[in-house]
């Protein structure tokens, strides 16, 4: 598709979107099994509808993970995680140095390289795995929609699928963007907290019912927030006090509070040597791959404090020595 074609279909997209939010308000809360299709007729027809071109982008993306045993790996955690639920999931490892996973309405999650080598093992890959799946099973996404009114939700719609295709073509769509976000981001924003807190606890349940660690959920954000205090930037130091004025999502130092008494009430053995071992033998064919990718954000601080903790062990030094030597490179040192 060329760049003239994909800004026509967003322009004919925002206006089929805007049509959408004249739907009945009764129509467009119909309640839907989970991995059914909403109705035809519905403004969360249009979300859906933005999902599917979305994971049709992203099945296509030169950075789309491909190696058959690493997706075989992350596709089977899934299908444990979700249960009954697996047919309605698919799951795309993207080769993407940020510490991200998200899941669509229509059942498509995406996990990105930088958070696949952050964590450390199997349960801890679970607890992000199972966050996803709730946020599917519980329909947050349309449950944000609904708290907007018809106008807004829809822009939203738009805002969304505009976000997603600048992402894979390379496409400036920054403008209408701008203009949806400072419209809708205070409900939409505050409704996704609780979103957020909800999905944590569903994670942290599925993990303990696979019988795997419960204290991986709090595990992830310690190491999120000591990698985060590592930063050589001021402005990524700060990113919890960011937090606290938008509260997009429950503070780190909250998070892992509550994820720690969830822990507790539930009972965890913690994680072991040999629990990072075997989940490092899954990531290793794509380490210094992805390390190479950290390197893009020139966070030298982040960098190191990542490469000590994947050395902790003693594995992979060759490969972990060899970037340490190359951050002090590329920073002059």
């Amino acid at each position: 598709m060329s760049r003239p074609d994909l800004l026509r279909g967003l322009a004919g997209g925002a206006s089929a979107l805007v049509l959408m939010a004249s739907v009945s308000p009764a129509l467009a809360t119909q309640v839907r099994a989970p991995g059914e299709p909403p109705a035809a007729n519905t403004a969360e027809a249009g979300l859906w509808g933005v999902s599917e071109e979305t994971e049709t982008y992203a099945r296509r993306r030169g950075d789309r993970n491909n190696d058959p045993a690493l997706n075989a790996y992350v596709s089977g955690l899934t299908c444990r995680v979700a249960g009954q639920h697996c047919k309605d999931i698919r799951v795309y490892v993207m080769d993407r140095p940020v510490f991200n996973a998200m899941a669509m309405p229509n059942g498509y999650v995406e996990v990105w390289s930088g958070l696949m080598l952050r964590v450390s093992t199997e349960d801890e890959l679970a607890f992000v795995l199972g966050h996803e799946v709730a946020h599917f099973l519980e329909e947050h996404s349309f449950e944000r929609m609904r708290s907007l009114k018809n106008t807004s939700t829809a822009l939203l719609v738009f805002s969304l699928g505009a976000a997603a295709t600048g992402v894979y073509y390379q496409v400036d769509v920054s403008a209408l963007i701008d203009a949806v976000y400072l419209s809708s981001m205070a409900a939409y924003m505050g409704y996704n907290q609780s979103h957020e807190a909800q999905s944590d606890r569903m994670g942290l349940d599925m993990v303990h019912g696979l019988g795997l660690d419960a204290s991986a959920g709090a595990a992830i954000w310690e190491n999120v927030k000591a990698e985060t205090a590592a930063s050589s930037f001021r402005r990524v130091r700060n990113t919890e006090a960011f937090g606290s004025a938008f509260r997009t999502h429950p503070l780190t130092v909250e998070r892992i509070a509550a994820l720690g008494a969830q822990a507790k009430a539930l009972g965890f053995d913690g994680t072991t040597v040999e629990d990072r071992k075997r989940y490092r033998a899954i990531i290793r064919p794509h380490l210094a791959d992805w390390i190479e990718d950290e390197h893009r954000h020139r966070d030298f601080g982040r960098l190191l404090y990542l490469l000590e903790r994947l050395g902790a062990d003693g594995d992979d030094l060759g490969v972990i020595n060899y970037h340490k030597g190359e951050v002090y490179r590329r920073r002059r040192e």
